[in-house]
């Protein structure tokens, strides 16, 4: 049952609101980790302490005490309190083990001996349930190899440290900063902006500056930045200076073209380096040439850690890998495109030094992560005779799920980054023509072969989402090129054989003069090469004909169910007959249509689709949504909600079924293409009929 307080059964949780209650105080954390921590006090005895109840719904679970310190009310008070109270994290542990019929339960913190809590940080108390969630998941989170309790590399702990850095300059913002003559620690001749926060530079300074500052950039604002350099010797400078390489944690993004500037560093902004029209920015490859020329001549260990940032997480230059000394080779053969998803990839990977251990991809803005538990490895071993045989190609192949929120207007060569186990990484660049969609018809054979129980991974249902939204983005309205607008319509999609579509036409000549002539039909083409042939059959057939015929193109090669709708509206039909793609009426299957067309109501006739031999089709389903009749509103109730699929139909479509209403009709249609076969696209047809994919990815 959900517990909810009144508002006065919690403490006034600020001094100034207390009045004349007797307690005041709140519940400022609620961490699994830290434990549960905050403050009370009596107005009428602040330096006292005061006894506390854990309790689970009207129930003591820990007995509790302000007994400590609290430094921001002890600052406001002006003497120090006992205010500040602390349950360690093992309250957490004791939740878990009570019964499963107290999941449901409110934790709270009261005073002893009252009915008086103290409010907490959400608002409203927890329940037991969810602490214990939030509980399992940090201590899982703490057993995991590489996530809580691994101080990162080299690479890591210097960006974290630039970040200090940066910080700390947001002091020196404030003061008046000016280019002292005695003042110049010396000049940046390149720089190269990595993006990420990142500009990396080349220049030289003093000798004995320090190689971690804080700094404000100034152009035109000032920029707060954290910097790191390691220096190595020069002989065109004077014994006095040294070259350096450096980077700088900033938000400042340097314009294509620079003119004079300053960087100023330390505590107190009194040195400063010099920037002039003559910096020049560098492209990734040249920045990269520069930096391996210059590490070899490095002295000291900074230039270790910079070579670690430039293969970090947070970084996304090409080559970076081979400049700082790690030796990563691989390639992507192939990279499916998925949009509000990601990409499938097939590549290969080889790292002699480091065991690989996922991957990652950069697309424009969009970064992608592979989801290590549908991720693969195989051996290739058509690298032996490059990198040898044995453990370096023994798991050289991957395929991987690169997971995230990716545009359909991404643009820019695709970055692979390779992930070890310790957390750093390789940047490939990937060839821009690898990157194509996804069509699950045409790719299907290609992706089933990556993720052969790709209908059982992880990522399917996120998958499956995008699908969902991209098959229902795709649909548009038919160009209509001939228009005959009739309330009682057949719809005819055309094959595209060329000889079916021959035959077509040829049986649309035997049967339409027989036809009631307020009867329209409309026959829907491909926008292909057949189009042209359908188009001039068309007018050749229509001469001489009563009936109100229309012809429409549509861009795809598929049924046309989603694009119904917009005809039937167009054409101002009331009652509809729907014969798929690759089908043909028999002589029975127009007077089975008439008398759907002339049927009241809004009952659903579905016509039987016979195969080759003349027996119903047992192969794609002789009673589905490939030809039915039935009222335009009612349909298009139903194609409001109903989705869009990879082939337009499948089975049945998802069409109501009423025993009462509905009709089936005999022996109606012949069946003279089949819909493009496809496994993964059956997969997905499925399951969004059966309503998964609905939820984001």
């Amino acid at each position: 049952m959900l517990q909810v307080l009144a508002p006065s059964a919690y403490a006034p949780s600020e001094l100034a609101e207390a009045g004349d209650s007797r307690w005041c105080g709140r519940i400022e954390a609620i961490d699994p980790s830290e434990g549960i921590r905050g403050w009370v006090l009596s107005p009428e005895a602040p330096r006292a302490a005061t006894e506390l109840e854990l309790t689970v719904g009207e129930d003591a679970l820990v007995l509790g005490c302000s007994a400590g310190a609290h430094a921001a009310l002890d600052r406001r008070l002006g003497f120090e309190t006992r205010a500040g109270f602390h349950f360690a994290p093992e309250v957490f542990a004791r939740l878990a083990r009570l019964s499963a019929r107290r999941q449901f339960l409110r934790v709270g913190i009261r005073i002893a001996g009252t009915d008086t809590r103290l409010v907490p940080p959400a608002g409203r108390d927890p329940t037991v349930g969810e602490l214990v969630a939030a509980w399992r998941e940090t201590a899982l989170r703490g057993l995991r190899p590489g996530e809580d309790g691994r101080e990162g590399s080299r690479g890591d702990r210097l960006l974290r440290r630039l970040a200090a850095l940066r910080a700390e300059a947001l002091a020196l913002r404030e003061r008046p900063l000016r280019p002292l003559s005695d003042g110049e620690a010396g000049q940046i001749d390149a720089i190269h902006p990595a993006g990420e926060g990142q500009v990396w530079f080349v220049g030289w300074m003093k000798r004995r500056t320090e190689t971690d500052f804080s700094a404000i950039v100034v152009d035109r604002e000032k920029l707060p930045a954290g910097g790191a350099v390691f220096h190595y010797e020069r002989a065109d400078l004077n014994s006095t200076c040294v070259g350096v390489v450096g980077l700088l944690d900033t938000g400042w993004m340097p314009p294509p073209v620079l003119r004079d500037g300053f960087v100023y560093l330390g505590p107190s902004g009194q040195l400063h380096l010099r920037l002039s029209a003559g910096t020049r920015v560098l492209r990734a490859d040249a920045f990269l040439a520069a930096f391996a020329q210059a590490q070899p001549l490095a002295s000291g260990g900074e230039a270790g850690a910079l070579a670690s940032v430039l293969h970090s997480g947070a970084n996304w230059i090409g080559g970076a890998a081979a400049a700082s000394g790690l030796a990563v080779e691989g390639g992507v053969d192939r990279l499916l495109m998925v949009p509000g998803f990601g990409c499938l990839a097939e590549g290969w990977a080889v790292s002699p030094a480091k065991r690989v251990e996922t991957f990652q991809m950069r697309v424009g803005d969009c970064v992608l992560t592979a989801d290590e538990a549908s991720s693969s490895f195989r051996p290739r071993p058509d690298l032996a005779s490059v990198f040898g045989a044995g453990s370096v190609t023994a798991r050289a192949g991957f395929s991987a799920a690169l997971c995230g929120a990716l545009p359909a207007d991404a643009a820019g060569a695709p970055l692979l980054r390779v992930v070890h186990e310790d957390g750093t990484g390789a940047v490939l660049r990937v060839e821009p023509k690898l990157l194509r969609r996804l069509d699950p018809v045409a790719d299907g054979d290609e992706v089933l072969r990556l993720f052969p129980s790709i209908r059982h991974e992880g990522f399917w249902d996120a998958f499956l989402a995008a699908q969902r939204r991209n098959l229902r983005a795709a649909v548009r309205e038919p160009a209509l090129l001939a228009e005959g607008p009739s309330p009682r319509l057949v719809v005819l999609r055309l094959p595209g054989e060329a000889g079916n579509l021959n035959l077509a036409f040829d049986r649309l000549a035997r049967h339409l003069p027989d036809l009631d002539p307020a009867i329209g039909v409309c026959v829907v083409a491909d926008a292909g090469r057949a189009r042209a042939e359908a188009l001039q059959r068309f007018e050749e057939m229509r001469e001489g004909l009563p009936q109100p015929l229309s012809f429409a193109a549509v861009l795809h090669g598929h049924d046309i169910l989603p694009e119904l709708p917009f005809l039937l509206a167009r054409l101002g039909a009331e009652r509809f007959v729907h014969v798929g793609r690759g089908l043909v009426l028999t002589a029975a299957g127009w007077r089975a249509a008439v008398s759907s067309l002339a049927r009241r109501g809004h009952g659903i006739d579905r016509l039987e689709i016979l195969d080759d031999s003349g027996q119903p089709d047992r192969v794609d389903g002789a009673l589905g949504a490939a030809c039915f009749g039935w009222s335009a509103d009612s349909y298009l109730a139903f194609a409001a909600r109903a989705p869009a699929l990879t082939r337009g139909l499948f089975a049945d479509g998802g069409l109501p079924r009423d025993p009462v209403r509905d009709r089936v009709l005999p022996g109606c249609a012949l069946r003279l293409e089949r819909p493009a076969a496809s496994r993964l696209a059956d997969m997905i047809d499925a399951d969004l009929l059966a309503g998964r994919g609905r939820g984001e990815p």
